[in-house]
């Protein structure tokens, strides 16, 4: 109909009737690329919006798994010690040669922490990082996943083989079944556990492992990697939460 009206116009020469009709047309031109515009704004700020969401749940995952963690570690580490005080001082703490055999096979546990990062990596995959316009934000989350990356938080160290191939599979089987397991949230548990073998086999096989002073010199240095592990986990704990803060706060900047 607009058109139909705008060739009347310029066949009967209706210079201003045509200018009327320009400007109608540009202006509504205009006010539907800015309704676009707008409608596209307001849903990558919903997007935005559903990504912090989704990061605050990573970020929460990981602030439960730091702290199962250290927890573990630091079990590990009890039976570490006992394990380098008797191979040092001679010293069983009154405890049984087969507490002394699962303190060595227990010290050799890890379980490495991985950050939940799935929704931040989606974000750099498919090139929406821009959806978070907050780049103070942007920096902090780069620096938190990079540090969350780091090696020393999931390192095997010799040790673990080492000791695993010194110690018999029956014993091994043993421990696994009876002697560790994980919870209903697939978390790693130490499990107190009757012995399966008599006290002198238990002291030949703990003999075999003391006598390798290579083996022992790796447990040392097992211990201190879940030390040096257990600092930064603690520092990604402090992280986390500082992070967990700041989208707490552009996401109730944003909120409609």
């Amino acid at each position: 109909m607009l058109l139909r009206r705008m060739t009347k116009h310029v066949k009967d020469q209706n210079w201003t009737a045509i200018a009327i009709d320009f400007v109608i047309v540009v202006t509504g031109v205009f006010l539907g690329i800015q309704l676009g515009n707008w409608n596209d704004e307001r849903a990558d700020k919903q997007r935005g919006q559903d990504y912090l969401e989704r990061i605050v749940a990573d970020l929460d995952a990981d602030l439960r798994v730091y702290e199962q963690q250290i927890q573990f570690w630091s079990n590990v580490s009890d039976y570490g010690r006992d394990a380098i005080t008797y191979a040092d001082q001679d010293d069983a703490g009154n405890k049984s040669q087969w507490q002394l055999l699962l303190a060595y096979f227990q010290a050799s546990q890890f379980g490495g922490f991985y950050s939940t990062d799935t929704t931040y990596e989606e974000l750099k995959s498919a090139g929406e990082l821009g959806l978070i316009d907050n780049v103070t934000l942007r920096d902090q989350l780069a620096s938190y996943y990079r540090g969350s990356d780091n090696s020393i938080l999931s390192e095997r160290t010799r040790y673990r083989e080492h000791v695993r191939g010194t110690i018999p599979t029956d014993v091994q089987s043993y421990i696994w079944d009876n002697c560790f397991g994980w919870n209903a949230n697939a978390e790693q548990m130490i499990r107190d556990c009757d012995p399966p073998i008599g006290e002198d086999r238990a002291r030949e096989i703990v003999d075999r492992i003391i006598e390798d002073e290579q083996l022992i010199e790796e447990l040392r240095y097992s211990m201190s990697a879940l030390e040096i592990a257990s600092k930064a986990a603690s520092l990604g704990i402090d992280q986390a939460r500082d992070l967990r803060e700041l989208v707490d706060e552009q996401m109730d900047g944003e909120a409609p």
